[in-house]
């Protein structure tokens, strides 16, 4: 979403430490991004992560794994398929998003440790793991702390989430229909896999 903004100061924060490398090395060394992660190096990779950068973590973690789940599992386009089709494609995308995040300062934080005495009149865009899914996440997120940090941002700030539902204190002011990749987010009723994304709002 990030690369879409168009400001003066752009500040990208994530508690994800191999992203937030990954993004900051695309930033200085897009032509040393490989094209593509085949099988045998991505479990490889997951295997034996101490033996690797953080960045190549990042790259290998989220580009050739089903979803963008961190090490969630290699993906393919078809049953025998081992080109790494899919994850040319997602350092593609990333390539093309590195002319639009050069100015971005990205750091690795959580939301708690954000100084909010200091943010002002910021519009704070907050991707969170979405509530009953697994998505990107694996460990547990604090949702109601979250929900009282964001009534405190919201003071000063135009603080923005996006979510299938939230408390009924938020309006939703945007949504559209999309289809998910995800496993973790389908029920067995579902069978198109589609959900409504939604963007919320604290009502001050």
């Amino acid at each position: 979403m990030i690369d879409k903004i168009k400001c003066r100061k752009r500040i990208g924060c994530d508690i994800h430490k191999q992203l937030i490398e990954l993004l900051k090395y695309a930033q200085e060394h897009e032509t040393e991004l490989p094209e593509r992660i085949l099988e045998n190096e991505y479990k490889e990779v997951k295997q034996n992560k101490e033996n690797y950068p953080d960045w190549y973590l990042g790259l290998v973690g989220f580009c050739a794994s089903f979803g963008a789940k961190y090490f969630g599992g290699y993906a393919r386009d078809s049953k025998d398929d081992n080109s790494g089709k899919w994850s040319a494609g997602a350092i593609r995308n990333l390539k093309k998003q590195i002319s639009n995040i050069k100015d971005v300062k990205f750091i690795n934080l959580n939301f708690q440790s954000l100084p909010l005495d200091k943010i002002k009149n910021y519009v704070i865009y907050c991707d969170i793991p979405y509530r009953g899914t697994t998505k990107y996440a694996t460990d547990s997120f604090p949702y109601e702390e979250f929900y009282e940090w964001v009534k405190v941002a919201s003071v000063n700030n135009t603080v923005l989430i996006s979510e299938y539902s939230m408390p009924d204190d938020f309006t939703c002011i945007w949504q559209k229909e999309t289809k998910t990749l995800l496993d973790s987010n389908k029920s067995k009723a579902d069978k198109n896999n589609i959900r409504i994304e939604k963007l919320f709002t604290y009502i001050k």
